[in-house]
């Protein structure tokens, strides 16, 4: 009973500081911000030796960790430049609401059955879908409103970058709801305590694998700020601070779909209690998956080249689509056979 005492009081402390503790710690800002700052100099360390270029070990000191204090001290001093002819309230909130999208789908995602931010009340997965719908209006927005040829190419491209992408997504997540036999994301962790629905929807979850790298704009789909093509396409006008915000909503972005991916297909926060209290562990492995999944994406980046904006309409409209419905079928098939 005494040696129980610690334990029990760690967990009222603990719960009683949840609801603040989730919203600054984790999934909530603290989290974010550290996520794209780590992601940020572990791509640049990664990369270089992937491409064996010199340069990046020693910018910044070994680690480059100053290299990071220095970037974000340029953008935060520089310059807000506005375009004469820009639509300057749609021009200086676009880059500011744009990583807010993906950060409140964020808020739905569990790293416990207990430790969620926001209950959307059985309905986190169409709940996650339709937060994250709004993406590309505001690159859409953000092109428009800066008045140059380069901006809104690049926005026109988000957009049919998002629509190719999202329906098959919404597609495989229907299939995930289907065998899970819900629509709460806890749920369907928990529906996977057994197996991992990476294997019965094996489809799907190359499918969605695609679809979070697509849904990030990252090589070789991030076509709409294709420097070759468009300078940075829908981004090219922003400066300062404003350009920080929207090369932080890809990284933030990149977290919401990777969280989302765990949680439909690698088992969420399912894994062996190694921490003493399910909670803790149930976090670590959360963060674990995350820390495996972020490396293979960005080998990726470096690895295969930028594709064409018809070869990626193709992909999605050809092969994607197709391969949803089929996985569909698929999980359809399992479900009435009992399988699952």
């Amino acid at each position: 009973m005494i040696l129980e005492a610690p334990s029990l009081l760690m967990k009222s402390v603990l719960f009683n500081l949840k609801p603040l503790t989730q919203i600054i710690v984790i999934p909530g800002l603290a989290f974010i911000l550290l996520f794209a700052i780590i992601v940020v100099w572990f791509e640049r360390k990664l990369l270089a030796r992937a491409m064996l270029r010199v340069g990046p070990y020693y910018c910044g000191g070994r680690s480059g960790v100053l290299q990071l204090i220095a970037d974000f001290l340029k953008l935060f001093l520089k310059e807000i430049v506005i375009p004469q002819d820009a639509h300057r309230v749609l021009f200086v909130s676009t880059p500011i609401i744009l990583p807010t999208i993906p950060a409140l789908a964020i808020t739905l995602i569990p790293f416990d059955l207990d430790w969620v931010l926001f209950r959307a009340g059985g309905l986190s997965l169409p709940m996650f879908f339709a937060i994250a719908g709004f993406s590309p209006l505001i690159p859409v927005f953000a092109g428009w409103a800066a008045n140059n040829k380069y901006t809104i190419i690049g926005s026109l491209r988000t957009a049919f970058l998002y629509i190719s992408a999202e329906i098959p997504l919404v597609i495989c997540a229907s299939a995930v709801a289907i065998m899970a036999g819900s629509f709460d994301l806890g749920r369907i962790v928990e529906s996977q305590s057994t197996i991992w629905f990476a294997i019965p929807q094996f489809i799907g979850f190359i499918i969605f694998f695609l679809g979070l790298i697509i849904e990030a704009e990252r090589t070789p789909f991030d076509i709409p700020t294709a420097e070759v093509e468009l300078v940075l396409g829908w981004r090219t006008e922003f400066s300062g601070i404003l350009f920080g915000f929207t090369m932080m909503a890809e990284y933030v972005s990149f977290l919401a779909w990777a969280l989302l991916f765990i949680t439909l297909y690698l088992g969420g926060y399912n894994g062996p209690n190694i921490l003493g209290l399910p909670l803790y562990s149930h976090i670590f492995w959360m963060l674990f998956k995350l820390a495996v999944l972020v490396p293979i994406v960005i080998l990726i980046r470096g690895v295969f080249p930028r594709l064409r904006m018809d070869q990626l309409l193709r992909l999605g409209w050809y092969y994607l689509m197709p391969l949803s419905i089929l996985n569909l079928f698929i999980t359809l098939a399992l479900k009435l056979g009992g399988i699952f």
